[in-house]
């Protein structure tokens, strides 16, 4: 779910940034709405992804990879919403950190949808391990007596 918030969040991103949203916002007043519908669907954003983080840390037989997924995760979301303000506050003039911003979501994006990956192919496992049917075994000794 954090993956699916997150790339719906990125494609909002590509409206602001295709639109030149901040922009207009900043300069007349216009496409307001669409900039301030990318800062607040932030919000859930981060929420799923705080939820999964500490759903992680709830569940102690986890795999590492996923503990390290979900940290870097959380770190990424810090570091987005860091870069993105720091962007916004110096009205898009320095170009490194508008481009920072597309390239923290991406990796956002990916991180988030390699948990996923990983989480259903470890679930995956783990349901065929518990309904695995073992094999009668067959004595040698009663086979041509």
């Amino acid at each position: 779910m954090a993956a699916a918030c997150v790339y719906l969040q990125s494609v909002l991103g590509a409206v602001v940034a295709s639109r030149w949203a901040v922009h207009q916002c900043l300069d007349g007043a216009r496409l307001c709405q669409v900039l301030h519908s990318h800062m607040l669907s932030a919000i859930p954003v981060s929420v799923s992804i705080v939820v999964l983080v500490f759903k992680v840390w709830r569940v102690p037989a986890l795999h590492s990879g996923l503990r390290r997924l979900s940290q870097l995760a959380f770190s990424l979301l810090l570091l987005q919403v860091l870069v993105g303000v720091s962007t916004l506050r110096l009205h898009l003039q320095v170009e490194g950190l508008t481009v920072a911003h597309q390239a923290i979501a991406a990796l956002l994006f990916g991180t988030l949808v390699s948990f996923s990956v990983i989480a259903l192919r470890d679930r995956w496992q783990a349901d065929r391990q518990l309904f695995a049917v073992p094999f009668p075994q067959s004595s040698s000794s009663s086979v041509g007596s």
